[in-house]
């Protein structure tokens, strides 16, 4: 995935590690159980001292924070985001060329919906808008 990895060894802060890499930094919470999570798991109540302990980090809000669970039988990790208000499984993601084993691929390519997120603009082009403006 082209991290680096940084073990936490501060036993207050309830994180296993930091992640990071160019412009993205996440805090990661390994979790190892011993039965498959079903595709319709609420991870906020399946493991909710997990994802609490996640959300109390105190970092700044532009630091990732994903719960990472593996089952006995499964040889992969499940990713899930941790945001302040829900949890997401991270079924895929392009930049780091991940895929979920539980990836729902006929769903996503039918998906009736697209989100697409506005990057703020370079300085330069803020200067153009606002001259655009005038």
């Amino acid at each position: 995935m082209g991290y680096h990895w940084l073990a936490n060894t501060d036993t207050a802060l309830l994180f296993d590690a930091l992640m990071y890499r160019t412009a993205v930094v996440v805090a990661v919470s390994l979790k190892k159980v011993r039965y498959a999570l079903s595709d319709t798991c609420i991870i906020e109540k399946k493991f909710p001292d997990e994802v609490h302990a996640l959300r109390e980090l105190p970092f700044p809000v532009y630091v990732l924070r994903e719960l990472w669970i593996r089952t006995q039988n499964e040889r992969a990790w499940r990713r899930f985001y941790i945001l302040p208000e829900t949890t997401a499984e991270i079924e895929f993601n392009t930049a780091e060329n991940y895929r979920n084993t539980h990836f729902r691929e006929e769903y996503w390519k039918n998906a009736p919906y697209r989100l697409d997120i506005p990057l703020p603009l370079p300085p330069q082009n803020l200067a153009e808008k606002r001259d655009e403006v005038k």
